[in-house]
């Protein structure tokens, strides 16, 4: 009898090492999900040409828990992007609570990817209330044209035609008189001006299609950016050769003689400096640590070898040039950096004013572009 206790009390040790095993690797599962929040994010934007260009993703909630874990570090830089659910306009968190039902602190995270003024998609993640989201939209701002539409089984709000402009229309949300159309998927908002970019969105969060978390250089991007614990991101397989930004300049012939000075540091930071070599994607980002606040920069390259060589030439570059807007040296913008290679990324933090500088290598944007990670 004592053996036969001995062997079932052996049997409820293992079996209970087994389930404690178990959970520990679920546990691991969940926080390397966790980990992938910009994946998440980016599982929401369908893959076109548009949106494999320009993509950014801002995580406030993330940067209110840095914020709160490093108190010491003075916030005298911004590394936001106000482009929620705007067009990149003005923000009125009054309009925001009446056509929305809820203001930009009750956001979490955003997305924005595509080329303005082309189609868009927009969407955020927000505490808000279903319920009185539908109401809003039954009774509020354009409810006389209001219709309410269903796809895979998701209801949406639709106003008006497809990219329809009415500037009487106008208001901060919808900055050219848009209609819009809305779905609400668990704790997101799907914002877009067209009835198929809404329906993209929707396919892509259903998993249906495609979405820019099934690219595999934005996987590697995200990882990289992951790594370098960024709150906010911008991705783009855009390319940065020399060619395609002399030819982004001549698109532009105006530029030369109204802004020259700015046109001379453009053409001495593309042709009399060294280049990084051919990369197939980039990603950039701002964070905030220890240290203080930092742009972080990935770029995927097509191996290793190029990884190792672009952490040096970006140094180089780094030293070497200038903002072409602010005609100021890199380097007086930096008081430190960190550039190394991981397999086929390129790695680079650097603290300092240019932390703010993570969105201006979007040649489709509204502030001034950079050169910086050109390539031969």
């Amino acid at each position: 009898m004592k053996k036969l206790i001995s062997i079932i009390m052996l049997a409820l040790m293992l079996a209970t090492t087994l389930i404690s095993q178990t959970g520990c690797g679920k546990e691991a599962e969940d926080s390397t999900s966790e980990s992938n929040r910009f994946l998440e994010l980016l599982s929401i934007v369908p893959v076109n040409d548009n949106t494999l260009k320009v993509v950014y993703l801002n995580d406030r909630e993330y940067f209110t828990a840095k914020k709160e874990q490093y108190p010491q570090i003075p916030l005298e830089y911004a590394i936001g992007k106000a482009q929620l659910l705007t067009g990149g306009h003005s923000y009125d968190a009054e309009e925001w609570k009446e056509t929305l039902t809820f203001t930009l602190e009750d956001v979490k995270q955003s997305i924005y990817a595509g080329i303005t003024p082309s189609n868009y998609y927009e969407a955020v993640r927000a505490d808000f209330s279903r319920e009185e989201v539908d109401n809003a939209m039954k009774t509020g701002p354009l409810n006389d044209i209001l219709e309410i539409m269903s796809y895979q089984g998701h209801e949406f709000y639709s106003w008006g035609g497809d990219n329809e402009m009415d500037f009487s229309r106008h208001s901060n949300v919808r900055w050219l008189g848009q209609g819009h159309r809305l779905a609400l998927l668990d704790d997101f908002l799907f914002w877009v001006t067209w009835t198929d970019g809404l329906k993209e969105m929707i396919d892509s969060y259903d998993d249906r299609i495609d979405s820019l978390a099934d690219v595999e250089e934005y996987k590697l991007l995200a990882d990289g950016l992951i790594e370098l614990d960024v709150c906010n991101a911008f991705f783009s397989t855009q390319s940065q050769s020399h060619s395609s930004i002399t030819e982004w300049l001549q698109q532009d012939p105006s530029f030369n003689y109204e802004q020259p000075e700015v046109y001379q540091r453009f053409l001495e930071s593309i042709e009399e400096t060294v280049r990084l070599e051919p990369y197939q994607a980039f990603a950039t980002g701002g964070g905030l640590d220890e240290h203080g606040f930092y742009m972080a920069i990935v770029l995927v390259n097509p191996d290793d070898e190029v990884a190792r060589s672009n952490a040096t030439l970006l140094e180089q570059r780094i030293n070497q040039t200038e903002s072409v807007w602010r005609g100021l040296q890199w380097s007086d913008l930096i008081e430190s950096m960190e550039i190394q290679s991981e397999g086929r990324l390129t790695l680079a933090r650097l603290y300092g004013p240019i932390c703010e500088y993570w969105t201006w290598f979007n040649m489709y944007g509204e502030s001034g572009y950079e050169p910086l990670l050109v390539w031969e």
